[in-house]
């Protein structure tokens, strides 16, 4: 499901492009006899109480569907998860809120989020990868299987899934999850909440920070996405749950999709700010459960609004 505010993102627009029309043709012309412009002035007025007709009612229609997927579809998810634990991993520059609302709609899918990881901006520069590198290399543990092309980020990410995650259930965070836990912490790569936790997870939730601005090139997203497919090979499975912006040039979850090997083994939500898209975020990781994956949401996503398996219908 599409939020229609998306749309009136472009109303808006007209709605400034036929204002500054008013504005014209009620200005210094005015009077000068030309009746093209005080013809097209009225034209432009008439187009204006228009478009604020339609932002009116799209408004309306906004507030409806999400009151809808609030008071009536709300609770498709629960229970989904129950007895499955959880390990939520945030972006540099995720949204709080964003996450607040992930985690929530885990817990009411009777999933255990067993930690909140924060993944520092310092881990992602470019310019720390003298720091990152030797430390990979010295946190890399004798349990972790590491294949042999993979890339220093990739390794990264396996390390970390080896610190907070297991692909077998029942695992608790042992010698070597502390080893690792603490080397990565006390670079300040990462950071736990809380700070000591029991239980490793199953499944991975990656919660994909904002876009900057101007917007980076896709390619500058390489290193994550190649951190991302660490996490998912060192657990049963990773979904990235991101906003529209994230799904487009210059967002994470544009560079994920454009990865093909990625995309075989990671599933991502671009709707994940709303209650449907956070709902479709655990239906994702019931289907990673599962060993498939799917790019789910609203912004070329190619694998539809959600899993196959909870749609009534094909669309």
């Amino acid at each position: 499901m599409i939020d229609f505010r998306y749309h009136i993102v472009s109303i808006v627009a007209i709605f400034f492009a036929l204002g500054a029309g008013v504005v014209l043709g009620a200005g210094p012309l005015k009077g000068t006899g030309s009746d093209l412009i005080q013809d097209q002035a009225n034209i432009d007025r008439a187009n204006l109480v228009a478009a604020r007709d339609e932002i009116t009612q799209l408004k309306a229609l906004n507030k409806y569907h999400q009151d809808y997927e609030a008071k009536v579809t709300a609770g498709l998810a629960n229970g989904k998860l129950t007895d499955r634990k959880v390990a939520l991993v945030t972006m540099p520059n995720a949204d709080g809120d964003l996450v607040n609302s992930v985690n929530d709609e885990l817990q009411k899918s009777g999933a255990q989020v067993t930690v909140r990881v924060s993944v520092n901006a310092k881990l992602l520069d470019p310019g720390q990868r003298q720091l990152v590198e030797p430390l990979v290399t010295q946190l890399i543990t004798s349990d972790i299987t590491v294949p042999q092309d993979s890339t220093t980020y990739q390794r990264a990410g396996l390390i970390l899934a080896r610190g907070i995650a297991a692909k077998d259930p029942a695992r608790t965070v042992d010698d070597n999850a502390n080893k690792i836990n603490s080397g990565l912490t006390s670079s300040e790569l990462v950071s736990f909440k809380p700070s000591q936790f029991k239980d490793r997870a199953t499944l991975i939730v990656v919660v994909a920070g904002k876009p900057a601005t101007p917007a980076p090139a896709n390619s500058s997203y390489a290193d994550a996405v190649d951190f991302i497919e660490g996490l998912d090979e060192g657990s049963s499975g990773v979904v990235v749950a991101g906003t529209p912006d994230t799904a487009k040039d210059g967002g994470l979850l544009k560079a994920l999709r454009s990865d093909s090997d990625a995309t075989k083994i990671v599933s991502s939500v671009d709707v994940a700010d709303l209650p449907a898209g956070q709902m479709t975020v655990v239906f994702a990781l019931v289907e990673q459960t599962t060993g498939k994956a799917g790019q789910y949401g609203a912004f070329d996503a190619k694998d539809g609004i959600a899993p196959a398996a909870v749609q009534v219908k094909d669309n």
